[in-house]
């Protein structure tokens, strides 16, 4: 097979960008006599990365491009020093699939970007991806210079606004609409890199917005595994000393110590009957006899003999309405027999989370000198701890 050597690259491309990268490489090791050629096919090879649904459309010979390849482009690029070609592959492909493993190599071709392009792509990269990658796009602001220019005031911006796209976490097995994704691995990192990269933007306003966010939020930014762990990274930090993150930890550690409290001042009660506060939703005879059984205060066990198709339904209304009770076949005569069981796992369930907010009070006490307003809540948090060892 012949083709012209000015149309190989598109020749290889047929096979795929990772097909068309090793020939954009030897151009490169040729050195300034095939520079001209090296950026041509950088261009095309650029135009023709497959990115979001298009990576779909790729036959078994031609496979999509992965991660690696992203990064073995990244430094190509960055090697031909063309901040052009940088621009574009940033936000024709990075911005769409990003995930974190880029950040070193953006942090590199900020210095071959102006510091316009670079704060426009950096913006609308954490801004895109922000609520898929919290973690990522936090470590990618603090690893921005300390002293910003003044454009890089949207990168700051986009990533306090990206706090709100965040969403509460998801079962690991929930499904998810195609593309969606939920956040991946939100953790007290995201806090500590975000206020101690947004110290670095003129008043340091930006933390004390993003810590009221965070606070406002418990239900995504969880207090016990996300927020006092971070408060504790932050103040062991080098950047506690910055004043706006002193501030930002202050208004941190009063909302958990309040959602804590609220929460846990006082030891769960134990339930005082084996009565389930229920209403099945089903009215079938079954149905109705399971409903009597779970509104019952003494009655622990109930068996129901009945046949397989009713027995499944029993086993679908108790699991849909999460009751506390197991529900396990006696396979004995005919019909055979559910045996229905009532257990404390709400109950005990509850009780895991009281000790783990009790954990988290006993390091707030640790850290109350950072609180602004710590003498009353710092009182009610001792006596909650000791409440919870009698």
């Amino acid at each position: 097979m012949l083709w012209p050597s000015d149309r190989t690259i598109d020749v290889l491309l047929a096979g795929g960008v990772t097909t068309a990268i090793p020939s954009l490489k030897r151009l490169l090791a040729e050195g300034d006599s095939a520079w001209v050629q090296a950026f041509a096919a950088a261009r095309r090879i650029v135009e023709m990365w497959p990115v979001g649904s298009s990576r779909h459309s790729y036959t078994f010979a031609a496979a999509p491009p992965v991660p690696a390849d992203r990064l073995t482009m990244f430094a190509i690029l960055t090697e031909l020093n063309c901040s052009e070609l940088l621009e574009a592959f940033i936000r024709e492909v990075v911005v769409v699939d990003y995930d974190g493993s880029e950040n070193g190599a953006l942090i590199r071709a900020a210095g071959i970007l102006s510091e316009t392009q670079a704060a426009a792509l950096f913006s609308a990269l954490i801004g895109a991806r922000m609520p898929k990658y919290p973690n990522a796009c936090a470590e990618l602001l603090r690893a921005l210079p300390a002293n910003p220019p003044p454009s890089f005031l949207a990168v700051a911006d986009a990533a306090v606004e990206g706090l709100d796209g965040i969403e509460t976490p998801k079962p690991e097995n929930a499904w998810e609409p195609f593309g969606r994704g939920r956040p991946t691995g939100l953790g007290p990192e995201f806090i500590d890199n975000l206020i101690s990269g947004l110290q670095h933007f003129e008043d340091g306003t930006r933390c004390a917005v993003a810590a009221g966010k965070i606070a406002s939020r418990p239900d995504v930014f969880l207090p016990v595994t996300v927020v006092v762990p971070a408060i504790e990274r932050l103040v062991a930090g080098q950047s506690y000393g910055m004043p706006a993150v002193h501030r930002a930890v202050g208004a941190l550690w009063t909302t958990a110590a309040e959602f804590l409290l609220k929460r846990s001042e006082l030891p769960p009660r134990p339930p005082a009957d084996w009565r389930l506060d229920v209403q099945v939703s089903c009215h079938c005879e079954d149905c109705t006899e399971l409903q009597a059984f779970a509104s019952s205060p003494t009655e622990v066990v109930h068996r129901f003999r009945v046949r397989k198709e009713r027995r499944s339904h029993l086993h679908q209304i108790i699991d849909r309405h999460g009751l506390d009770m197991t529900h396990v076949t006696e396979r004995v005569g005919s019909p055979q027999t559910l045996v229905c069981t009532k257990d404390r796992r709400t109950f005990n369930a509850r009780v895991q989370e009281y000790r783990s907010e009790v954990a988290s009070m006993r390091a707030l006490l640790q850290l109350t000198k950072h609180s602004a307003s710590n003498a009353a809540l710092s009182k009610r948090l001792e006596a909650a701890v000791q409440a919870s060892a009698r």
